[in-house]
């Protein structure tokens, strides 16, 4: 059983935008929602557990599992 969080593919091409900058730690979650779109921050909002979940197993695109 995979502890992967299924999200959708834009909120997920967003986060992974900003871990790939280095810019900020992936665990400061208002730092996060500084600087991304107000879908992404809105869906951190909406799922902090997910969130959490997903920085400490991974993510994975709703697309990718369809």
């Amino acid at each position: 059983v995979s502890n992967k969080v299924v999200i959708p593919d834009s909120i997920l091409d967003s986060l992974t935008a900003v871990k790939d900058s280095g810019v900020i730690n992936m665990a400061d979650i208002n730092g996060i929602k500084a600087i991304v779109p107000t879908e992404v921050s809105m869906w951190i909002d909406e799922n902090k557990d997910s969130y959490m979940q997903g920085f400490f197993f991974g993510f994975v695109k709703e697309s990718d599992v369809k």
